[in-house]
C-alpha cells in the first residue's frame, strides 16, 4: 500500500486540463449549431491557453504548499495538509506549525492581488448563464451550479481559514504558557 500521495508534475496537469476545458468548449460550440472546423478551433483556442495557465498555476502553488510544509516527513506533512482545514488541533508542534503555515498559504490565495477577478469572473458567468436562459436556451444554465459555487467558495472559505488559523494559533506552546 502506498503510503504517500502520486505527485503529478504539473505539465501533465496543464495537459489534462487543457484537453478537458477545450472539449468541454468545442462541444458547446458544436451544441450551439456551428460546424466541427469551429469547434475544432474552438478547443485549440481556448484548450492551450488554459492548459497553460493551469500548468504554470499547478506548479507555483505546489511549490508555495513544499515550502509551506518545509522540512517535515511525508507522514506529517499528510498529517499537517488534513490539520490545516479541519479536526482538532495537532498536538505534535512540527505539525501544528506546518499546518499554520498551510492554512496560511490557503489563505494568501484568496486574499491575494486576484481576489476580485476571481469574484468578477464567475459573477459574471452567473450572470451571462441566467441571461442565456432568459433568452431562450435553458441548456445556458450548465455553467450556472459551477459560477455559483466558485462564488460560494471565495465567500466562505477564507472565513473558514481565519477561524482555522486562530485555532491552530492559540494552539502553539508560545500562547498556551
Amino acid at each position: 500500500m502506498r503510503s504517500e500521495p502520486v505527485e503529478v508534475p504539473g505539465w501533465i496537469l496543464g495537459v489534462l486540463g487543457g484537453v478537458l476545458f477545450g472539449v468541454a468548449m468545442g462541444a458547446f460550440i458544436k451544441h450551439d449549431g456551428s460546424s466541427w472546423t469551429a469547434a475544432g478551433v474552438g478547443v485549440i483556442v481556448t484548450g492551450v491557453p488554459f492548459g497553460l495557465a493551469m500548468g504554470w498555476w499547478s506548479a507555483r502553488w505546489r511549490r508555495g504548499l513544499k515550502d509551506a510544509e518545509g522540512d517535515i516527513s511525508a507522514e506529517k506533512a499528510r498529517l499537517a495538509q488534513r490539520a490545516a482545514t479541519g479536526g482538532p488541533a495537532p498536538e505534535d508542534d512540527e505539525v501544528r506549525s506546518a499546518a499554520l503555515r498551510i492554512a496560511s498559504r490557503y489563505l494568501e490565495s484568496y486574499t491575494g492581488r486576484t481576489r476580485w477577478l476571481f469574484i468578477i469572473v464567475p459573477a459574471a458567468i452567473l450572470l451571462g448563464t441566467i441571461a442565456g436562459a432568459a433568452g431562450g436556451s435553458p441548456w445556458e444554465l450548465l455553467g450556472a451550479p459551477v459560477a455559483a459555487g466558485l462564488l460560494y467558495a471565495r465567500w466562505y472559505w477564507p472565513r473558514r481559514l481565519r477561524r482555522r488559523i486562530a485555532l491552530l494559533t492559540e494552539a502553539t506552546p508560545e500562547t498556551r504558557e
